[in-house]
C-alpha cells in the first residue's frame, strides 16, 4: 500500500529562548568544570552584595541617633505618612456618609425624612464648582457701564450655562446648588440695574428691546401635562400643589406657568 501523505512536524526550540538564558547556557557550556562555574557565580554574588552593603551603609548612616538630619528625616517621613493616612481615612468616612445619606433619600417614606437626608447629603458633598463666571459677572457689575452690561448679557446669558440644567446636579438635593443660585441672583440684579437705570443715553425703547431679546434668547419655562382626558383630575392636583393654579394665580412675567393637554 502506497503512503502518499507525509507526516509534518512543527518547529520546536532547543534550549533557552531568552537572551539571559542563552548567556547562562553559553557560560555553562564553555566553562571548564562545574566547580569553577560555582566559584564564579559565588564571586559575582559576593561582589554585588558588597556593593549593595556599602550603599546601604552610607544611607543608613543618616538614620543614626546622633545625626540630627537623620532624625529630622525620620520625623518628616512619619508625619507625611500620618497625614496621608488621616486624609485617606477622612475621605473614606465622607464617602461612607454620602453613600448612607444617598440610600436614605431613596428609601425615605415621608417628605420630612427625605428632606433631612437630602440636607445631610448636601452638607457632606464636596463643593468643586468653578465660580469664574460668577466672579466675572460681579466684576462687570462693579466696573462696567450699563451699556457694557447689556452687551455682555446679550452674549453670555444662555439657559444651560455651565451645564447647570443637568438633572444630576439637582438629584437628591433639598435646594438649588448654591453656586447656581448665586449666579441667578447676580443675573437678576443686573437685569434690575438695566431696568432701573436713569441714564439719559439709554432710552426706554432700548430697554424694552433688550428685555425682549433677552427673553427670547433665554427662553421661558413651562410645565406640560399631557393626557388631560383621563388624568385631568391628577393634573389639577399637581398644579394646586405647585401653587400655580390657572384659575386663581396670575400669569408671571416670564409666561404661563403650565399648559394642560
Amino acid at each position: 500500500m502506497d503512503i502518499t501523505n507525509e507526516a509534518s512536524v512543527d518547529k520546536f526550540s532547543i534550549g533557552p529562548s531568552t537572551f539571559l538564558g542563552r548567556t547562562i547556557a553559553f557560560r555553562i557550556l564553555f566553562c571548564k568544570s562545574v566547580s569553577l562555574l560555582r566559584h564564579q557565580i559565588l564571586l559575582t554574588l559576593s561582589l554585588h552584595l558588597s556593593k549593595l552593603k556599602n550603599r546601604l551603609k552610607s544611607h543608613l548612616s543618616w538614620l543614626h541617633p546622633r545625626n540630627p538630619q537623620g532624625i529630622l528625616l525620620i520625623i518628616t517621613g512619619f508625619a507625611f505618612l500620618l497625614r496621608r493616612f488621616t486624609n485617606v481615612r477622612a475621605k473614606a468616612e465622607m464617602a461612607y456618609k454620602r453613600k448612607f445619606w444617598s440610600n436614605m433619600t431613596r428609601s425615605a417614606l415621608t417628605y420630612d425624612e427625605w428632606a433631612h437626608a437630602a440636607k445631610m447629603l448636601e452638607r457632606d458633598t464636596p463643593r468643586a464648582h468653578d465660580a469664574g463666571k460668577l466672579r466675572e459677572l460681579g466684576h462687570r457689575r462693579r466696573e462696567c457701564s450699563i451699556r457694557d452690561i447689556m452687551f455682555y448679557m446679550r452674549a453670555d446669558l444662555i439657559r444651560n450655562l455651565g451645564n447647570m440644567c443637568n438633572p444630576d446636579l439637582h438629584k437628591g438635593r433639598l435646594h438649588v446648588p448654591r453656586i447656581i443660585q448665586e449666579y441667578i441672583d447676580e443675573v437678576t440684579t443686573q437685569l434690575k440695574m438695566v431696568c432701573d437705570s436713569d441714564s439719559e443715553d439709554l432710552l426706554l425703547e432700548e430697554k424694552h428691546a433688550f428685555m425682549h431679546e433677552t427673553r427670547l434668547a433665554f427662553g421661558r419655562t413651562a410645565l406640560l401635562l399631557s393626557g388631560g382626558a383621563s388624568l385631568g383630575a391628577f393634573h389639577v392636583g399637581v398644579v394646586k400643589t405647585l401653587s400655580c393654579s390657572p384659575e386663581s394665580s396670575p400669569t408671571p412675567a416670564w409666561g404661563p406657568p403650565c399648559a394642560l393637554f
